[in-house]
């Protein structure tokens, strides 16, 4: 690259940067402040020491929180774990420090721990989440962030008390060091026993319907919260019965994305404000949308703003 193709690509990226916050800057900020972005959304640019390395990847992770404030007025960073490169002391600081430069923290870590869960048969497994998830809660603290949301695994009643026995304990770890651990909604239950082979998926026309009762149960005997994904739901009947079972159980964290063929987003938003809910909406804006992350989430985004 000359030095003019340099000037002018930085002279267009500062046009862009001035555009995107002039539309952040029209929007409500007191709306603005209660949402946050998934990274799970740039995971298709998001450089990654998982992923090799692409031109595609161009969106550094130190820079996440720099580019959520300019492009989209947002401040609150929502990470999947395998997104972050290092879990050295020093490097946590120094991408807290980043985000602080743009009054942009932390809000939640997803973890994905795979055979490692609380519902896993084996209690060697489970106790090796335990001791994953509390390194990660410490992580968290160490980002200022205030909660962590595990993937329970196949949750069915024959895992259900091993379960519940296991998120206590991670529960109580959390609150020792002031960390909210969520659990949220994912899809149908599959059978735990062993040896036994999954039933065949529905067809997409039919799909099963999502048991959040089940999940609701674990998470109250647990003592952790619920961390609600509007999305999450086969259809607009069992979406809402959900959001009303899980919302009073929430971490002050709710994931929101857009499936029309399912539900209209908009009713779930509404019967949000209804039951009175106070905390983030953090926005999941997955590739079927279409191959620009920007765009899906300032899809969603904009619903968002418009429905609470």
């Amino acid at each position: 690259m000359n030095r003019r193709e340099f000037l002018v690509g930085a002279a267009a990226a500062t046009g862009l940067a001035a555009t995107s916050r002039a539309w952040a800057q029209g929007r409500d900020q007191a709306k603005l402040a209660r949402l946050a972005i998934m990274s799970l959304s740039f995971g298709n640019i998001l450089k990654n020491a998982n992923q090799p390395d692409e031109p595609a990847r161009t969106l550094d992770l130190m820079d996440i929180g720099q580019m959520y404030a300019d492009r989209f007025g947002i401040h609150h960073v929502e990470l999947q774990h395998t997104h972050i490169p290092s879990t050295e002391e020093v490097w946590l600081k120094e991408f807290r420090a980043r985000l602080a430069k743009t009054k942009s923290q932390v809000t939640n870590i997803n973890l994905e721990f795979g055979a490692l869960n609380v519902s896993a048969p084996e209690p060697v497994l489970r106790l090796q989440a335990i001791d994953l998830t509390k390194r990660w809660i410490d992580h968290a603290a160490t980002l200022g962030c205030p909660r962590v949301m595990i993937n329970q695994g196949a949750l069915t009643q024959e895992s259900k008390q091993a379960a519940i026995a296991t998120l206590r304990l991670i529960g109580a770890y959390g609150r020792a060091k002031r960390i909210m651990v969520g659990v949220e909604n994912r899809g149908a239950p599959r059978s735990a026993a062993r040896g036994t082979p999954a039933a065949p998926p529905p067809p997409p026309a039919a799909p099963a319907p999502i048991d959040y009762t089940l999940l609701v149960e674990v998470i109250r005997a647990a003592g952790v919260y619920a961390n609600c994904d509007l999305g999450n739901f086969t259809d607009q009947e069992s979406q809402l019965a959900g959001i009303r079972a899980m919302l009073p159980l929430t971490d002050g964290n709710c994931h929101v994305k857009m499936n029309p063929a399912r539900y209209d987003i908009t009713k779930a938003l509404a019967l949000t404000r209804e039951l009175g809910y106070k905390g983030l909406y953090s926005i999941e804006a997955g590739a079927n949308m279409g191959p620009d992350p920007y765009e899906n989430t300032k899809k969603i985004l904009d619903v968002i703003l418009a429905n609470i």
